[in-house]
């Protein structure tokens, strides 16, 4: 079933109300980070007046834990207000146990909130792995509370994420298992971009709305969204402060230099002139420059054997034959 997304322009306290009303909510699962912040207030008043049970998960949202949060009881519906992961994960658990969700979004850092499949890691030793689990019913988007409370990192991974799509769009086009695709919600990056001013409530919906369209392609899996420029993501997301839209991003710059130097079809000038329209050019040479000061450029030797399966650049490409210092020293020049 299909996702339904609202945007709405009411306070938190009368969106909250509405979803209550709305979508007859049995309980809620609340992130830990957002369970401290000041914009639970009046989530929580609401919840603690109608005597509703707030659950915050306190440990490793790992798909090995996903035992430690059962539903007590088939066909209720719970709210779920928290990061991407936390959604994710609470995505698993309801279809095992037979549960209808609602998600009202705490940031707008990735795409998957809508999707019908969850990104997990196995463990805390492993990469993230897709899962099948239950789409949302709803999705909230309450612009008050995204004005207000989500860290201009969530803004930039946002971006990131949305930017990033043009590097799947080109795999996709190479991959002989994809016969024909929807590419509207690829066309529509560059309509955001020339309209994209600054942060505000315009740019903000639109975003919503466009990481809402990629979130519905993902009805089995996140081929559709996730190719060679996750595989740099996967590499570095385990001991980086870094967010996931913004590690993909860089990832989408990586893929696309390497295509212009192996003189593949590349829209890697296109990206960088985006990236400058949007002003996110200084946290993106700041995340390259912590690579070469860390030395850990030496990782991207591993890119074609991350995810081999999931057809992409690294499978025309041989990583391990790329001098990634130069590389990335270019990116950084370049941008």
């Amino acid at each position: 079933m299909k996702s339904t997304l609202h945007i709405s322009k009411n306070s938190i306290d009368k969106c909250i109300e509405k979803i209550l009303i709305n979508e007859k909510i049995d309980g809620s699962i609340i992130g830990p980070t957002v369970y401290s912040m000041n914009c639970f207030a009046p989530i929580y008043e609401h919840f603690n007046k109608n005597q509703l049970p707030i659950i915050v998960p306190k440990y490793p949202l790992f798909y090995s834990n996903i035992e430690k949060l059962k539903f007590p009881t088939s066909g209720q519906r719970f709210l779920v207000f928290g990061g991407g992961s936390l959604i994710d994960f609470v995505k698993v658990c309801a279809q095992r146990d037979k549960i209808y969700l609602t998600v009202l979004l705490s940031s707008i850092s990735n795409d998957g909130f809508s999707s019908s499949f969850s990104s997990l890691k196995a463990d805390e030793m492993s990469y993230n792995q897709s899962y099948p689990s239950k789409a949302p019913q709803s999705v909230y988007a309450c612009l008050p509370l995204l004005n207000k409370h989500m860290p201009h990192k969530f803004w930039i991974s946002a971006l990131g994420e949305l930017l990033s799509k043009l590097n799947v769009w080109e795999d996709l086009k190479v991959d002989k298992k994809v016969k024909e695709f929807d590419q509207t919600p690829f066309y529509q990056i560059e309509r955001f971009i020339n309209k994209y001013t600054k942060r505000n409530e315009n740019s903000l919906i639109e975003i919503i709305k466009q990481l809402y369209s990629f979130s519905l392609l993902m009805k089995n899996d996140s081929s559709w969204c996730s190719r060679s420029e996750h595989e740099f993501e996967k590499l570095y997301a385990a001991d980086s402060d870094m967010s996931h839209g913004k590690l993909v991003l860089m990832g989408a710059l990586v893929a696309m230099k390497i295509r212009c130097i192996y003189k593949l079809p590349d829209l890697y000038e296109q990206l960088l002139y985006y990236c400058r329209k949007l002003e996110i050019t200084l946290e993106l040479k700041q995340g390259f420059d912590t690579i070469i000061e860390s030395n850990t450029y030496k990782r991207m030797k591993k890119l074609s054997s991350v995810r081999p399966e999931r057809f992409g650049l690294w499978n025309i490409v041989d990583s391990t034959t790329v001098d990634w210092k130069m590389i990335i020293k270019e990116i950084i020049k370049e941008l």
